[in-house]
């Protein structure tokens, strides 16, 4: 019997040293593919940007450009959520401070933040900061037409139960020729809204403010299916 129990023992570590090497495997996998991504988001730029100096049409070059300069924003925000891919909740202070940074690499804008100690739900955080990379992005093209340093504050707290979140430029805002329901960036964020049960409202006072109000996980349904779908039948 006790000769049983030792081959019974030995043969349970086998397997759980087998199911880690291979969870081991799996994570390295994830991660070669992830590097993958960003490098080939990294080169798709890249040959928009031979493209862009080939083009002899203005408004060919300025859509390249505007093309380039997401994929590498995408590219950017795409590292940044691979590192709290795993987080079941994340604190949005310290989230969002990391996420600015990366904003800030790839639009060349000034972000800050201003978050109190809410938590949320990963899924919710990556939703969120996905917005936050299209307003940025949207900010950056429009608010201050392609020009390094300009400012974008982002603004993060409870309320009740609800998330506010807000994300203002201090550019020339929506009455000159900025529109707050267009583009490519706008539709994706309206999508964002609609799957967080959300409402968008924006202001346009010294500058352009958007704001989401989207209900905490207490008081919110199940998100529905994030296969981005939804987005493509925009």
């Amino acid at each position: 019997m006790l000769a049983s129990a030792a081959t019974s023992d030995a043969s349970l570590a086998r397997e759980l040293s087998n199911a880690r090497a291979r969870l081991a495997d799996q994570d390295r996998q994830i991660q070669e593919l992830n590097h993958r991504i960003a490098n080939s988001l990294q080169l798709a730029a890249d040959m928009l940007v031979f493209e862009q100096l080939r083009a002899r049409d203005p408004l060919a070059q300025a859509a390249l450009e505007a093309s380039r300069a997401r994929l590498v924003a995408v590219g950017e925000l795409h590292r940044y959520l691979y590192e709290h891919a795993d987080r079941p909740s994340v604190e949005m202070s310290p989230f969002l401070a990391g996420l600015c940074q990366a904003i800030s690499a790839s639009t060349g804008l000034t972000c800050s933040i201003q978050s109190d100690l809410t938590t949320v739900p990963g899924d919710m955080a990556q939703q969120v900061a996905i917005a936050i990379n299209e307003f940025a992005i949207n900010a950056a093209k429009h608010a201050y037409d392609g020009k390094p340093g300009g400012r974008l504050v982002v603004t993060c707290r409870r309320d009740g139960h609800e998330l506010v979140l807000t994300v203002a430029d201090q550019g020339k805002g929506l009455s000159e020729g900025r529109s707050a329901h267009g583009g490519l960036g706008m539709s994706i964020v309206a999508a964002i809204v609609r799957d967080l049960k959300g409402v968008l409202t924006v202001n346009s006072d010294k500058g352009a403010a958007f704001t989401i109000r989207a209900p905490l996980p207490s008081a919110r349904s199940t998100l529905v299916d994030r296969s981005f779908q939804a987005w493509v039948d925009l």
